[in-house]
């Protein structure tokens, strides 16, 4: 085959740099016509066919831009490095930008650019702060698409390219929307796309490039030392279900119970408890219980499934979370019981002794029969948690041929670091040049990273849903056959967890037909939607939407960025100033700021003592300080005594003296944002900057301040002529003609600093 390999011969696309495969071809020929979701099981070359579209509308749009978008910074990388060797263009055109770069050299990278990598948190945030818009852009990349749901930034992105781009393209890129018809309608409606083409192993343009992948399970019995501990959880379970059951509320038998089925409950009794003026105490102790058998239920898949020390491993970050106070009264009181305490003591003297998981036996036993038969074989073991990935690696360092390596995500969680993007990239490239033949990983090794071909692919455990399924058994069988092994440990979460996704894959195929076959009438639902969405939308804003005339702002904390508010106000037309702000979310002019709890963080900052030094720093700052809390359920969210709740309140609104609104969601507070906003910039012509209240800011801080202090000079003002003379005595000895050249600054401001810089001071007692 390598023999007869030819290349694509397209403009725009490198010579010798992107292999022919038919179906590659037919699927970028559909996709440069139509905005389309690419279904293609993963090492089929998803990257490829998103090349040769970029490349066809770079060339029918040469002045226009490409975007295309993924959701981690390591697979921003990737696909960057993947485009500058495949596009046509000077490397200096394809970038790549994170939220790691800062937003001023985001802007300038972006108007530099042809083609832009970007996550779309990172892109998110530029467009709430109008740092540029998707006016030319002629295509946007969704890699990862299924991720187009909720809140997920890709919908805003979608929403917003089809109200700013003219000559306008979304491609979508995934392994899998869904299992069902409704879910990929769902993702198709909210990023856009009108058509879905997808490609399996028995379509006819795939199948020549199809390599056989051997697919084995291997069922593994439980030992009896494990099943006692086990046993021992089931006991505790049925300590904490019966007390639900006694205040009339339902859960399965303690075999048969799950998270959902707890979490169902948990939400019945929050409904209830906020039903009350002062609700039953035995109420408050269903809630306990039912954080505690969250907890037996997730201690339940470890045991089963992970093994004993990364069992172990979690309760220790247990007890952690309790000495940093990060823990509810459930969780203290279930690791306070003697019959947890019994557990504990087992399952140390189980490691003491010697004992695993036969899992532990099983990845021993197959890593060594592979590295036998050919030692240099690339071998990648998935697991679903780090604690487990780390016992593996320990356990394969044991093998004398094997060179293991952990490949885990960039969050830290307590004392285990997470991995930086540039340690990841080092590992990655050790696996490519075979520093290490074993890679342990967890879900950060799943979604899209260019991991090198791999023999042999283990599943060390089974995952619940079908996506990661197909990622990480894409990872073998590009180039040459491979082999899958899903480990299966019988009558544990392994085995609901096998079955569940194969009845899923079962569905699949029918529920991507069924979204091909209603194309047409998608379409125009499609297009239904969309003129419904804004009709709606238009009705609902028309009593609220600003006049573009009005130039209303906001101050924004750069960590209210991300969320539905920051969406919300956008829609509005506000315009957004992102900062970080040491008081306040929000900051409507000089003298109003806002503060923002979600129901739920009202309640936590409340338990850990911020809620009243925010509130008193907000109202020592700024004359009118505003408290918004956003949500329909304040009381039963966790086991506080309302008495505290309503307590808290009334000492913010009279003590601490600041005004409390009550919003349902996001788009309500938004509203009100816009509202209190306009008050006080249009209708009573307040200058929009921040207040540092007693915190000291740095000499450049204090320099604003003081320049900010002149009527009609705001904080982006002030920025701007400091920017441009340097210190506030250039400033002030310059003559008006020349304030006026700064951005911002028309003749009346100009004219307001000058004069009040020659006024003599009357003192207003005399």
């Amino acid at each position: 085959m390598a023999e007869s390999e030819t290349f694509v011969e397209e403009p725009m696309i490198r010579e010798r740099s992107v292999v022919y495969r038919a179906y590659q071809i037919n699927l970028s020929e559909i996709a440069a016509k139509k905005s389309t979701m690419v279904v293609l099981s993963t090492g089929l070359g998803k990257t490829v066919i998103a090349a040769l579209v970029a490349a066809k509308r770079l060339v029918q749009y040469p002045e226009s831009k490409i975007l295309f978008l993924a959701p981690s910074r390591p697979l921003v990388d990737q696909q960057a490095r993947f485009l500058k060797k495949a596009l046509d263009l000077d490397e200096g055109f394809v970038v790549c930008l994170t939220g790691q770069d800062p937003p001023d050299q985001r802007r300038n990278t972006w108007s530099e650019s042809k083609v832009v990598v970007m996550t779309p948190q990172a892109l998110q945030n530029d467009l709430i702060q109008r740092s540029y818009d998707l006016k030319d852009v002629s295509l946007i990349v969704f890699d990862e698409a299924h991720r187009g749901v909720g809140n997920y930034a890709y919908t805003f992105i979608a929403e917003l390219y089809e109200k700013q781009g003219i000559n306008r393209i979304s491609l979508g890129l995934t392994a899998s929307p869904g299992h069902q018809a409704e879910q990929i309608r769902v993702v198709c409606e909210n990023l856009r796309l009108s058509h879905v083409e997808v490609r399996d192993e028995k379509s006819r343009d795939v199948r020549d490039y199809i390599i056989s992948v051997d697919t084995e399970m291997q069922f593994i019995t439980i030992p009896p030392e494990i099943e006692v501990l086990r046993d021992i959880l089931y006991s505790i379970i049925d300590i904490y279900r019966v007390p639900v059951i006694n205040q009339g509320f339902n859960l399965p038998d303690t075999r048969r119970m799950t998270r959902k089925e707890i979490l169902r409950t948990q939400s019945e009794v929050r409904k209830e408890i906020g039903s009350y003026t002062k609700p039953p105490h035995g109420l408050y102790v269903v809630i306990r219980n039912l954080t505690a058998l969250l907890r037996l239920i997730h201690l339940l898949e470890f045991v089963g499934t992970q093994g004993l020390t990364p069992t172990q491993r979690y309760i220790q970050g247990v007890y952690e979370e309790i000495r940093n106070k990060k823990s509810s009264k459930g969780v203290k009181d279930l690791v306070a019981r003697s019959e947890f305490k019994q557990f504990e003591s087992l399952l140390g003297a189980l490691i003491e002794k010697g004992h695993r998981h036969p899992k532990a036996d099983a990845i021993l036993e197959i890593v060594s029969e592979q590295l036998s038969v050919d030692l240099d074989s690339r071998i990648l073991i998935f697991t679903r948690f780090r604690d487990t990935a780390a016992e593996v690696s320990e356990t394969l360092e044991q093998l004398e041929e094997a060179r293991v390596s952990r490949f885990v995500g960039q969050s830290s969680r307590g004392s285990d670091k997470g991995f930086s993007q540039k340690r990841q990239v080092e590992i990655l490239e050790g696996f490519r040049n075979n520093e290490f033949n074993v890679l342990v990983a967890t879900q950060v090794g799943e979604e899209g990273l260019d991991i090198p071909e791999c023999n042999l692919v283990v599943f060390y455990d089974c995952v619940p849903s079908v996506v990661p399924y197909i990622q990480r058994r894409g990872r073998t069988g590009r180039h040459a056959p491979g082999r899958v092994v899903i480990f299966v440990a019988k009558g544990t979460h392994d085995e609901f967890y096998h079955w569940s996704v194969i009845n899923k894959l079962k569905k699949m195929p029918s529920a991507l037909k069924e979204a091909e076959k209603e194309e047409d009438e998608k379409q125009t639902s499609l297009e239904e939607f969309a003129s419904e969405e804004e009709e709606q939308e238009s009705e609902r804003l028309v009593s609220v939407a600003p006049k573009k005339e009005d130039h209303i702002r906001l101050i924004v904390d750069s960590r209210e960025l991300p969320t539905a508010v920051a969406r919300e106000l956008t829609r509005l037309d506000i315009e957004i100033s992102g900062e970080s702000l040491e008081i306040g979310d929000y900051v409507a002019s000089e003298e109003v700021a806002v503060e923002r709890k979600e129901t739920g963080d009202f309640i936590q900052s409340l338990i850990d003592g911020r809620l009243f030094v925010q509130l008193s720093a907000l109202r020592s700052a700024y004359r009118r300080p505003v408290l918004i809390i956003e949500g329909e359920q304040i009381l039963g969210l966790r086991a506080v005594n309302p008495a505290s709740i309503y307590g808290a309140l009334a000492s913010i609104a009279v003590r601490i003296q600041v005004p409390i609104l009550w919003t349902r969601n996001a788009e309500e507070t938004a509203n009100i944002l816009y509202r209190i906003a306009r008050l006080e910039q249009i209708e009573s012509s307040k200058p929009l900057r921040t207040r540092s209240g007693e915190t000291k800011g740095t000499d450049a801080e204090t320099l604003e301040y003081i320049l900010s202090g002149f009527p009609g000079v705001d904080t982006v003002t002030s920025r701007a002529i400091l920017t441009e003379f340097g210190t506030l005595e250039k400033i002030f000895s310059a003559d008006q003609k020349d304030l006026q050249k700064v951005k911002g600054v028309g003749p009346k401001i100009a004219g307001r600093i000058k004069r009040l810089l020659t006024t003599t001071y009357l003192s207003s007692k005399a």
